[in-house]
């Protein structure tokens, strides 16, 4: 591989691991995050969304602890500065690392933005239609 496509691979990753979380947000909890275990695997098959976002996770993840540290998600950044504020956003207890919950809280918190600007767009819209 390509030193380019690496990079481009690893923003990619990034990128989808955080967007693609929302399936683990709707499936899980949030419960609180521990620093170096690994996830409890579900009784249940998960989602063929929650299964990619896991795989995303896990390949970003390359020392397998669990977390995706600051300096693995390093290469995706340089690629896309945009996803450093992401990162910072998402790591809540600002310990340098983002664990699967803390993804999962960050998309549940972009799924509640999207659901209250499309109930503004909905009620707007229905206010205009009136005579």
């Amino acid at each position: 591989m390509t030193w380019m496509f690496r990079l481009r691979a690893a923003a990619a990753l990034l990128t989808g691991a955080l967007a693609g979380a929302a399936a683990l947000a709707q499936s899980a909890p949030n419960a609180p995050s521990a620093p170096a275990a690994p996830p409890a695997t579900a009784a249940r098959t998960p989602s063929r969304g929650e299964a990619q976002a896991l795989q995303l996770f896990n390949m970003l993840d390359a020392d397998g602890d669990g977390r995706i540290s600051r300096a693995e998600a390093q290469v995706a950044i340089r690629i896309k500065p945009s996803l450093a504020e992401l990162f910072e956003r998402t790591d809540t207890n600002h310990d340098g690392y983002l664990t699967q919950d803390e993804i999962r809280a960050e998309a549940a918190r972009q799924r509640a933005e999207r659901q209250a600007r499309r109930q503004r767009e909905a009620t707007a819209a229905g206010t205009m239609s009136r005579p």
